[in-house]
């Protein structure tokens, strides 16, 4: 069956009306469109609800996936620790992931696991979709130091895994765009900030994923983003799927860019293979590299390969 829908939100505390109180007037935009996402996913009734977010375990090289069967949460960090969820975890589709994620030579899993209380980038999408989580469990993986291809295709490890469960899964991408919008914000601000929102928001309201692999990594830095590997996460989990997209609101009131977006999937497209597209870019780009080498460093790069394979040296 695989992924059914994917959604894009945000995750500030103060979207929550008892921590944001007045200050939800500034986000109007953003608290509708995440009460839609919330409808459309209780329509669904999914069985499971995949997660991905980058404050939960970090690691530079490896995706964590939170282990067991239970979690929970508070907003205490935000002064509302009467506000708590607690999740059942879907296991034996975490271990599904786990292995084929593994089979595939993708860094991701259940070791290291830190702190099991679910972060503010799960409770706050969780927040919205609260009334069927008696009945609906949830896989909460983490981003990591590694690459949007990694990151991309850690998604495709996930919807072949849901595929092969035969259950009903949503994907939510956790996370806000650029935190460098404004002067007055609380991380000031930057050229990039505005230019990688604009960047992200025509790429959601398009489905255009293959142009994530355009924004560079020391471009990502400058605008001080936390979602773009969420969001590559989730284009991998729609890689080769036809997708109806919508950019349900876009707004930065505060100097962090909220995008909402949804995905629904209608079908199969081949063509929609953009993990592989960008994995022969590179080959191409480093075989060009190779080509025009010197002999020098032709010898002295075959020397290392061939010591890094044979621990021996020519």
């Amino acid at each position: 069956m695989g992924i059914l829908s994917a959604f894009v939100v945000p995750h500030p505390p103060l979207i929550i009306p008892d921590i944001g109180r007045n200050d939800l007037r500034k986000i109007e935009k953003t608290v509708e469109a995440y009460k839609e996402i919330g409808r459309r996913v209780t329509l669904i009734e999914p069985d499971t609800v995949v997660i991905a977010s980058p404050h939960s375990v970090l690691y530079q090289n490896y995706n964590h996936i939170s282990p067991g069967k239970t979690a929970k949460g508070d907003f205490g960090r935000f002064g509302c620790p009467q506000i708590e969820l607690a999740v059942n975890y879907d296991y034996e589709l975490v271990r599904l992931i786990t292995d084929i994620a593994q089979e595939a030579g993708i860094m991701a899993g259940t070791e290291g696991e830190r702190d099991k209380s679910l972060d503010h980038g799960i409770l706050v999408p969780l927040y919205f979709i609260r009334d069927i989580l008696g009945k609906t469990k949830v896989v909460r993986v983490s981003l990591s130091g590694l690459s949007l291809l990694e990151h991309y295709r850690l998604g495709e490890a996930i919807d072949k895994a849901v595929t092969l469960s035969g259950k009903r899964v949503v994907f939510i991408a956790s996370g806000d765009l650029s935190h460098k919008l404004k002067l007055t914000g609380p991380y000031g601000f930057a050229p990039e900030g505005p230019a990688f929102d604009e960047k992200i928001t025509e790429i959601l309201a398009s489905g255009a994923f293959e142009r994530l692999f355009e924004l560079d990594d020391a471009f990502a830095f400058k605008a001080a983003e936390c979602g773009l590997r969420s969001i590559a996460m989730m284009a991998g989990a729609l890689d080769r799927k036809t997708v109806a997209s919508e950019l349900l609101s876009y707004e930065g009131p505060f100097g962090v860019g909220y995008a909402v977006a949804s995905f629904d999937v209608n079908g199969d497209d081949s063509s929609r293979c953009f993990g592989d597209l960008e994995t022969l870019r590179l080959k191409k780009e480093a075989e060009k590299v190779r080509n025009a080498e010197g002999e020098l460093v032709r010898l002295a790069r075959s020397s290392l390969e061939y010591y890094a394979k044979n621990r021996r040296h020519l």
